[in-house]
């Protein structure tokens, strides 16, 4: 294994506009050590979330709403869609946001899945696991700048590099994303897993 700082030389660090999203092995030897264990879950962030805060495990939606489907996204979804359902959560302890997760349902993927629009408070993760024919491809990671769209997004403070993960799933072929941003008090709390 290379030294972090040779690591760090050969995985610039993306610029705000964009993040360079790329396989955990490219990028783990730049995350916070707390933060590990959490990006690299390979389960449901929401069971690791409920054994690490216990009864102040908390979810909240913050958003719901149609949003334009940023081209970026639309190449990485192989989608024509110009928009899409853009669903934004936050997992909290109590008061304190640990993660905060954006789910963009391109149009074409909420017309064959309408009950995408009605999950309300409850868990993405949880409601896929009733799913037939669920994909998810590998996950990819990025190191946000604080300006970016996403961290600010979940961090509307701002000021912070914030680490992210991102999936996209396939239901019988109809994609979906999901975004997870690490938010700093989240580094505070020890890699228990469930």
């Amino acid at each position: 294994m290379s030294a972090p700082a040779a690591t760090a030389s050969l995985h610039p660090r993306p610029s705000s506009a964009e993040a360079a999203w790329a396989p955990l092995e490219r990028c783990a030897a730049r995350v916070p050590a707390a933060l590990v264990p959490w990006l690299a879950e390979p389960g449901l962030l929401t069971a690791r979330v409920r054994a690490a805060a216990g009864d102040a495990t908390r979810f909240h939606m913050l958003r719901l709403e149609a949003a334009p489907l940023p081209p970026t996204l639309r190449a990485r979804l192989a989608v024509d869609d110009e928009t899409a359902l853009v669903r934004e959560i936050e997992f909290a302890r109590g008061s304190v946001r640990w993660i905060f997760a954006q789910s963009v349902f391109p149009d074409s993927t909420v017309a064959r899945y309408p009950w995408l629009r009605e999950l309300g408070e409850s868990p993405l993760g949880e409601a896929l696991r009733r799913v037939t024919e669920v994909v998810r491809e590998p996950l990819e990671y990025a190191e946000l700048a604080p300006d970016h769209p996403l961290a600010l997004a979940a961090n509307p403070e701002g000021g912070a590099r914030l680490w992210a993960r991102r999936a996209v799933y396939r239901l019988a072929g109809a994609p979906i994303v999901v975004q997870e941003v690490f938010l700093p008090a989240l580094g505070q709390v020890g890699p228990e897993a469930p």
